[in-house]
C-alpha cells in the first residue's frame, strides 16, 4: 500500500528521561550490590595486612571511576563505535606494545602493567572490551552473511591481540579472550568446523607455550599442581589445599564476618584476588556463596535478554561478547577455588580487588546498557 502522506523525519535522539526509562536498572543495581559485597570482603581479607585499608580506598575509587564510565558508555549509542573501529583496535595494539617496553612492569612475573602514582592498571583488561565490539562488527556487515574472509578477519584480530598478551606472560587474559570469541562465533553463525579448528587451535598455543619457556615457572607449575596436587606442595598445591579447607570449613552459614581463620590468619594465599570466593566461602558459608553466585547468575540473565532484545545484530553480539567474558571468568575464578580448574590469575567479576578488573566490568555492562539505552531509538539501523 502506497503512503499518501510524508510521513515526519525521525528524531535521532532521546530526551534524558526516555533514556532512563530504558536503564536495565536490575542489571544495574545488582552489579552495584555484587560489588558492595566484594569490598565488604576486600577489607575482611586485608584488615590484618600492613597498609590494608589502602585497599579498600582504591577499590572505592575504582568503584567510582567504573561507575562514571559505565554511564558514558550507556549514552553513547554503541552503534557509534564502528565509526572508530581502527582506531580502537590501533590504540589497543599500541597499549599492549606499550606495556612491553620500559613503560610497563612486571607484577608476579608478568609484563603487563602500568604503575601511575600509587595505581596499577593492567591493559589486558580493556583489550577485552575492544575484542568484544570489533568481533561483533565484522559479522554484522551489510550482507550480513558470515564470509570466509569475515572469519579469517576475525581469527586474525584475536590471534592478534593474543600474541601481545601471551607475550606479557598472562594466559588467564588470553584464555577469556578465546572465549569471548568462541561465543560471538557461535552466536554468529560461524560453521563448527571453524569453531572446533578454534578451540584446537587455542590449545595448541598453550600446548606449545608450555613446552617452549613461554610461560613462566611458577605458571607451569600452577597447571602441573592442577594435575598432582603433590608437584608443587608449598606453591600452587598449597594455594588450592587452602582454599579447598577454607571452603570446606564455612559449612551452612560461615565461621562470621572477620572471623574466618584461614582469612584472618593469612594462610588462604591472594584471598582479595584469585581466592576471594574461598573467604566469602569460609565467613559467610554456603548462604553468602549463593548469594554471591546467585547475583553473578543474575547478571548473566539480565546480559542474555538484553542480547535477545537488542534492535540490529551489532548490539546481539555485543551482549553475547560480554555475557562470554563475564561468564568464563565467573567458572574460572570459582573452579580454580574449589580445585576444580587450574589456577590462571583470572578475578571473580565485580568482586576481586583489581581497578582494571572492575572498570572493565562496568564498561562491559555500560555497553550493555548502551543497547537497552537505545533499543527504542527512531533512527534508522
Amino acid at each position: 500500500m502506497t503512503a499518501t502522506t510524508t510521513s515526519p523525519p525521525r528524531l535521532k535522539s532521546e530526551s534524558s528521561s526516555a533514556k532512563l526509562s530504558n536503564v536495565d536498572w536490575s542489571l544495574l543495581l545488582s552489579t552495584i550490590a555484587l560489588s558492595v559485597i566484594g569490598i565488604a570482603t576486600i577489607y575482611s581479607a586485608t584488615q590484618a595486612a600492613p597498609a590494608g585499608s589502602t585497599y579498600v580506598v582504591k577499590q572505592l575509587v575504582f568503584l567510582a571511576v567504573g561507575v562514571v564510565l559505565m554511564a558514558v558508555a550507556a549514552f553513547v549509542d554503541y552503534r557509534e563505535l564502528r565509526n572508530y573501529l581502527g582506531l580502537i583496535y590501533l590504540a589497543s595494539v599500541g597499549l599492549l606494545i606499550a606495556v612491553l617496553s620500559p613503560l610497563g612492569s612486571e607484577v608476579k612475573g608478568t609484563q603487563g602493567w602500568f604503575r601511575i602514582g600509587g595505581f596499577s592498571l593492567q591493559p589486558a583488561e580493556f583489550v577485552k572490551l575492544t575484542l568484544i565490539v570489533v568481533l561483533a562488527a565484522v559479522f554484522t556487515g551489510r550482507s550480513g552473511s558470515v564470509e570466509a574472509h569475515r572469519i579469517a578477519g576475525a581469527l586474525g584480530l584475536l590471534g592478534g591481540l593474543s600474541l601481545l598478551v601471551l607475550a606479557q606472560g598472562e594466559t588467564g587474559s588470553v584464555l577469556v579472550f578465546c572465549f569471548i570469541a568462541l561465543g560471538i562465533f557461535l552466536i554468529a553463525g560461524v560453521p563448527m568446523r571453524v569453531v572446533a579448528l578454534l578451540v584446537l587451535s587455542g590449545v595448541a598455543v598453550f600446548s606449545l607455550a608450555f613446552t617452549t619457556g613461554v610461560l613462566q615457572p611458577y605458571q607451569r607449575d600452577r597447571l602441573t599442581a592442577f594435575f598432582d596436587e603433590d608437584a608443587d606442595p608449598r606453591g600452587a598445591g598449597y594455594n588450592q589445599r587452602q582454599s579447598v579447607t577454607a571452603i570446606g570449613s564455612g559449612g551452612l552459614t560461615g565461621q562470621g564476618y572477620l572471623e574466618g581463620p584461614q582469612t584472618q590468619f593469612g594462610f588462604l594465599p591472594e584471598q582479595q584476588t584469585d581466592f576471594i570466593f574461598a573467604s566469602i566461602s569460609e565467613e559467610n558459608g554456603f548462604v553468602g556463596s549463593a548469594v554471591v553466585l546467585s547475583l553473578e547468575a543474575f547478571i548473566l540473565l539480565r546480559i542474555f535478554r538484553n542480547a535477545q532484545l537488542a534492535r540490529d545484530a551489532f548490539g546481539a553480539l555485543i551482549c553475547v561478547g560480554v555475557f562470554s567474558l563475564l561468564l568464563f571468568q565467573i567458572f574460572q575464578n570459582v573452579g580454580m577455588n574449589l580445585r576444580l580448574m587450574p589456577i590462571t590469575g583470572v578475578p571473580l567479576p565485580f568482586v576481586s580487588y583489581g581497578g582494571s578488573s572492575l572498570i572493565t566490568g562496568f564498561v562491559a555492562i555500560g555497553l550493555v546498557q548502551s543497547v537497552a539505552v537505545h533499543r527504542h531509538r527512531g533512527s534508522p539501523v
